[in-house]
């Protein structure tokens, strides 16, 4: 019975020894960049943001956080393609048998955004990747590319959800997709 437990052990060693070896690399791997060593430059960052720079806070937020989640994105999109007509509570409730993260939830109600982040896969990873390690400088990024757009005239449209009954920001995220409509005197 010692002989057997013994030949166990020492056929065993092998494995725990490569395991022991591998996880300081391992470690190293989960590691944040230093501060010294910036994964991206700032034009490379704008670069990254321009997509979705000119969307709401609310929609960038949930893009952001959603492209930490790429999996799940892909998982979403396809089921934003296959359930085209689901909407309101009818969405929310079939949303609820998934484990996704909020935010991936969040983005089935902007389907043109979840398949461009399906469709640019290495984008997506780079976007979150940035947002992850690099918040700071990617909300920057945000902020630049924005002063640069052109500006619009003011208030040349607004963002209406037909399900709250009330316009953006009033109302920071809807269940179904957000309708552009001319502003109105109040």
């Amino acid at each position: 019975m010692r002989r057997r437990i013994r030949n166990a052990l020492i056929s065993c060693l092998p494995i725990v020894l490569a395991l022991v070896l591998a996880a300081p690399s391992l470690s190293r791997a989960q590691q944040p960049p230093g501060p010294d060593s910036r994964p991206f430059k700032p034009e490379q960052l704008e670069q990254l943001v321009a997509p979705i720079a000119q969307y709401p806070d609310p929609v960038v937020a949930q893009i952001f956080m959603a492209s930490t989640y790429p999996l799940e994105v892909v998982q979403a999109a396809r089921f934003a393609k296959a359930n085209p007509s689901l909407k309101g509570d009818a969405l929310d409730a079939e949303l609820k048998k998934y484990s996704w993260d909020g935010s991936v939830k969040a983005l089935v109600n902007f389907p043109q955004v979840l398949e461009r982040m399906d469709g640019q896969l290495d984008w997506m990873q780079k976007l979150g990747d940035a947002f992850v390690w690099q918040q700071t400088e990617t909300l920057d990024a945000v902020r630049r590319v924005r002063a640069k757009a052109p500006q619009a005239a003011p208030e040349s449209f607004w963002y209406y959800c037909s399900s709250a009954g009330a316009y953006y920001p009033t109302v920071s995220s809807c269940p179904e997709p957000w309708i552009k409509v001319p502003p109105r005197a109040q």
